[in-house]
């Protein structure tokens, strides 16, 4: 998206809207998603789009990119909550899925 130096949204509207589309966004459901698990157990989403409550879908991409950029992104877990917790952390199989894992891997050797 290219700025037009002469149009400038007011400070005032900009807050309206910032509030509008953090409701959307808290309010949307999840409507695809795109994971890989590489061999040491890291987890990388590949794709995560929402669906909006009037139905628009949206997905998230870097500031600069072009609209068809993908950029593989981590997952992060807030775990404060947990015993030991201690807040934001990379997601992993081995500690978030270790159940999920172990059965996924005792099925294997079957």
């Amino acid at each position: 998206m290219d700025a037009d130096p002469d149009y400038h949204i007011p400070a005032a509207a900009r807050e309206e809207l910032e509030k509008i589309i953090r409701e959307d966004l808290e309010r949307a459901t999840v409507s695809s998603a795109s994971v890989h698990v590489d061999d040491v157990g890291r987890i990388i989403v590949e794709e995560f789009v929402l669906r909006l409550p009037d139905g628009r879908m949206v997905s998230t991409s870097p500031l600069n990119a072009p609209p068809d950029y993908a950029e593989d992104m981590r997952l992060d877990i807030y775990d404060d909550h947990l015993p030991g917790g201690h807040g934001w952390r990379e997601a992993t199989v081995d500690e978030d899925y270790a159940d999920e894992l172990a059965d996924a891997v005792e099925g294997e050797r079957l």
